[in-house]
């Protein structure tokens, strides 16, 4: 189970993670630029290998997770830097009854001049909770393999903005992600989701007013399947077995968009970008065409209190990959809709309360579960109380959802569960 809320997986279409590097969090908090905390918690999983009804395993256990952060603000340097590790132990599991979880992340922020900046984030994450390495992003994998099922994963960009004039930007930037399963073999979580994603993104950005920036852009994006293992099979019209490899899901993604960022007011905000995407499976001959939109809204309503609302539609790699005899092509990808809501509320001065929640619904494209839907819903509350400075209590549940309609066989059972977990627990700052 992993920290608080993000175990959630929660999209971050601006959502602050529990871990988000502040550049002003230390100095404010602590008076130095460094921060070193730990926390301590008993919880309770009714659903530990989100498995369906029949096959459900239920376990308390307790958890264990230090952290340290440094953010280091220079004259026109920003650095941060953050580790956090958490270990969980699960009394009704079989094998090993352990999971460890390491989070790794850093920004750099320079200002060579007042008209031109360039950032550069990177994480990566090892665990064995798959929704942990999508919760930036749509959730590709919201089920855990039944067996042990690590996962490297790691994410990183780098933007470059130029003020050619008072009124136009140009922004540059580059996205990529690499994902590496530990279970291999055919038709393994490595044989179908082990890949790296590529996209290069280019945008104008015209200041219509001090509170109203429009936006025109394009992204090109790249997905290569890495693991070359076997992940289905068909026969060909002279009675050929044909096996499909990991790598016959490759494609190319260019994205074509406007949208704009609008400050309405100042505690209201909101952005948006509306396009559409066009995706290529070369090594199958296939194309599809198809919507890109993601918008923000975010409200301060009092110190202490704000939230935040979020939408993304795109299309996005998917473990399920089921052969469909007729066509003798598996599941390309899935079209999916995430949805996500953030409130934080401070009811005294030592009670904060913080609630999320994400809709996710995907359809899915050719292959046996060609048209077939997966709704994901996944919720969840915190409440902290500080006892002082330094320590603090904290409660809170989580609540996960997965309703499928995918066809059910031998090698992919029904993936469809619910999963309810609560935990209690002390954290210490310094």
């Amino acid at each position: 189970m992993k920290q608080i809320l993000s175990s959630a997986g929660l999209l971050a279409l601006g959502a602050v993670s529990l871990y988000a590097l502040d550049p002003e969090m230390s100095r404010q908090a602590t008076g130095r630029p460094f921060s070193i905390s730990a926390s301590v918690r008993g919880f309770y999983d009714d659903n530990i290998y989100t498995a369906p009804d029949k096959e459900r395993k239920e376990s308390f256990g307790y958890q264990i997770s230090p952290s340290a952060h440094l953010n280091l603000p220079l004259p026109q340097t920003f650095i941060g830097l953050g580790y956090v590790y958490t270990l969980s132990h699960y009394e009704n599991r079989s094998g090993d009854k352990f999971d460890q979880n390491h989070e790794f992340s850093g920004k750099l922020r320079h200002q060579f001049s007042p008209r031109h900046q360039i950032g550069v984030d990177d994480s990566f994450v090892l665990t064995s909770e798959p929704t942990i390495v999508d919760r930036f992003g749509i959730i590709t994998s919201p089920t855990r393999v039944r067996t042990r099922s690590s996962v490297y994963q790691n994410r990183g960009a780098i933007e470059d903005n130029f003020q050619m004039t008072r009124q136009l930007t140009l922004s540059l930037g580059y996205n990529n992600s690499w994902y590496d399963y530990e279970a291999d073999g055919p038709g393994s979580r490595s044989a179908l989701l082990d890949r790296i994603e590529h996209t290069i993104r280019a945008d104008l950005r015209y200041l219509f007013t001090p509170k109203l920036v429009g936006i025109v852009g394009y992204s090109f994006g790249l997905n290569n399947y890495t693991a070359n293992e076997a992940i289905g099979s068909t026969t060909d019209s002279l009675g050929t077995t044909v096996i499909i490899k990991s790598q016959d899901r490759d494609s190319y993604s260019h994205y074509g968009y406007v949208g704009v960022d609008y400050d309405m007011t100042a505690k209201l905000r909101a952005s948006a970008r509306i396009g559409a995407q066009f995706t290529d499976y070369h090594e199958l001959g296939q194309s599809s065409a198809s919507p890109y939109a993601e918008a923000t809204l975010s409200y301060l309503f009092a110190p202490g209190t704000s939230g935040e609302v979020g939408v993304r539609h795109a299309r996005n790699a998917t473990d399920v990959v089921a052969v469909d005899t007729k066509t003798g092509r598996p599941t390309l990808d899935a079209e999916t809709t995430a949805i996500f809501a953030q409130l934080q509320h401070r009811f005294t001065h030592d009670l904060t309360a913080t609630f999320i929640g994400q809709f996710q619904t995907s359809t899915f494209q050719d292959g046996l579960n060609n048209g077939a839907t997966e709704d994901l819903w996944l919720v969840g509350v915190n409440l902290n109380y500080s006892i002082n400075r330094h320590l603090s209590a904290e409660f809170g549940y989580n609540y996960d959802q997965l309703n499928s309609d995918t066809q059910a066989s031998k090698a992919a059972p029904h993936r469809s569960y619910d999963r309810n977990r609560v935990y209690v627990g002390l954290r210490a700052t310094y």
